[in-house]
């Protein structure tokens, strides 16, 4: 009688030494995948805001730009001299102000429509199995994102042929995104370029170029501060 009851005591030790071994390492591989899962859904939140903020920020650009129907003519004035040289580029800088003011406009109103980013982590990616031929299972996920947009112009030579260079005027989009995740708060930067205006100008052309205007100096430096930049 006594004999059995110390099988049966043994055997409910063993069960029980057995039941907390599995409960230590469940608890240490549950702990170990949502260490990996921050690292990886942190990386994937990052990479799907980029994506939804570079889209917003291209398709309120194109519909900004058909609005406004700008051309070179309405933001730069070539000038020349008697003999027909080119002497100077002279920026609109009214003109250039309201054209940045109305694109960061509508790219604000665009990336407000996505205050939060859905996306999917692959569960495998936790152990940095990213390329494998089974995609699931997949964890879902939504983030909170908020985007400040910061715009600023930019010009561009190029050599277009002899005698010939081409001036772009491209507006750069710097979008700082402030992305909640399963870690904490993150931040990134993310820049893009619209091509605003551009021509050809033929012949000699000047061999430094800077903006004028009438406009603040303040004003001056946030829209057009060249400085003075030499053609390529």
């Amino acid at each position: 009688m006594i004999h059995t009851k110390s099988n049966r005591r043994l055997r409910f030790n063993r069960i029980l030494i057995f039941v907390l071994v599995i409960s230590i390492i469940a608890s240490a591989f549950t702990v170990f995948l949502d260490f990996r899962l921050r690292t990886v859904v942190r990386n994937f939140a990052k990479s799907a805001v980029k994506t939804v903020v570079v889209n917003c920020a291209n398709r309120a650009s194109l519909k900004a730009l058909n609005t406004l129907d700008v051309d070179y003519s309405s933001l730069a004035k070539i000038s020349r001299n008697t003999d027909g040289l080119a002497t100077s580029v002279e920026i609109d800088t009214a003109t250039a102000n309201r054209v940045k003011s109305y694109i960061s406009d509508e790219i604000s109103k665009e990336l407000a429509l996505y205050e939060d980013v859905s996306f999917s982590v692959p569960l495998f990616a936790a152990f940095g199995l990213y390329y494998t031929s089974v995609g699931w299972p997949k964890l879902h996920y939504k983030t909170g994102v908020t985007t400040t947009v910061l715009s600023n112009f930019k010009s561009n030579f190029q050599c277009a042929g002899i005698n010939q260079v081409l001036h772009q005027i491209i507006m750069t989009v710097t979008l700082e995104c402030d992305i909640a995740v399963l870690s904490g708060n993150t931040e990134q930067v993310t820049e893009t370029e619209f091509l605003i205006a551009q021509t050809v100008i033929v012949g000699a052309v000047p061999e430094a170029f800077t903006s004028v205007g009438h406009a603040t100096d303040e004003v001056m430096e946030d829209i057009f501060d060249f400085g003075t930049n030499t053609p390529n």
